[in-house]
């Protein structure tokens, strides 16, 4: 997946006010976060997890998330997020939650221990609060359990200095972090699946709670922004060429761009010779 930059938000955003950034390691489940924030009313922005820091020069995330993955961090060229990440997300006051992988790395980077977990965790499985008070899971939560989804096989054994483990597994391991005073936290399960029936009240909570994040965010705000781009490019006396294939990209572009300049777009049909 591509790195991302400043530039790729449209400018309602304010360059990152309220935006959620969320760093790609690889997990089938890293576009679901992103639609989940979204639904959530939050702008959201998906980006590779091993982007270069400067192309993210001029973003001010109010939280980070950086997603699962298929690696062990103790793996040869395991991905990790780029040198200087943290003081990246410290300077902006930005509120870091790492998943599942991320959470791993989170804690490895921060100068914790993660190892072979002896029973690894894989499907349902449920993870109980283990603290009377803590951000993830609100006041009074201490004993109660919830079903999550788990998938990893390492697991962290050892937490960097400032973090409380939250909650675990039935089997033990550890499920949730935090250390409120740097902003870190950390989920093992994945909160963005159905198979996690709390999983977006955690996520709500995170989001709005800890972060303080407005839902002020809607769809509707990308569209009005494709169409005020297009109409500054294209001068009032001016045409547009469209190829247009009939697949579900051309048609969007061909369908925003008329929406934008009318009978001035002009389509021309592409057998391309995969149409059915």
């Amino acid at each position: 997946m591509g790195s991302a930059s400043a530039s790729s938000l449209p400018t309602s955003a304010g360059a990152g006010e309220n935006l959620v950034l969320i760093l790609d390691f690889g997990s089938q489940y890293t576009h679901l976060i992103t639609r989940r924030v979204r639904q959530l009313g939050v702008l959201s922005l998906c980006v590779s997890g091993t982007a270069p820091l400067s192309s993210l020069a001029g973003l001010r995330p109010r939280a980070v998330v950086l997603s699962g993955g298929p690696h062990s961090v103790h793996a040869p060229g395991a991905p990790s997020f780029p040198e200087g990440f943290l003081d990246f997300t410290a300077d902006a006051g930005a509120h870091v939650l790492g998943v599942c992988y991320g959470m791993q790395l989170l804690v490895q980077s921060l100068g914790g221990a993660v190892e072979a977990g002896e029973r690894q965790e894989y499907g349902d499985m449920e993870v109980e609060v283990t603290t009377r008070s803590s951000a993830l899971y609100g006041e009074g939560e201490v004993g109660k359990r919830q079903t999550v989804w788990m998938s990893h096989g390492d697991e962290v054994v050892r937490l960097p200095e400032g973090f409380k483990v939250v909650s675990r597994s039935v089997q033990g391991a550890i499920a949730a972090i935090e250390h409120q005073e740097k902003r870190y936290y950390g989920l093992q399960y994945h909160p963005e699946v159905t198979h996690s029936p709390q999983g977006i009240e955690t996520l709500r909570r995170f989001l709005f709670d800890v972060c303080g994040i407005k839902a002020d965010w809607k769809m509707q705000d990308v569209l009005d922004e494709e169409i005020k781009t297009i109409q500054s490019m294209v001068r009032s006396d001016e045409h547009v060429i469209c190829a247009l294939s009939g697949g579900v990209d051309s048609t969007v572009a061909a369908t925003l761009v008329h929406n934008a300049i009318g009978d001035r777009l002009h389509c021309v049909f592409v057998d391309n010779g995969l149409l059915r």
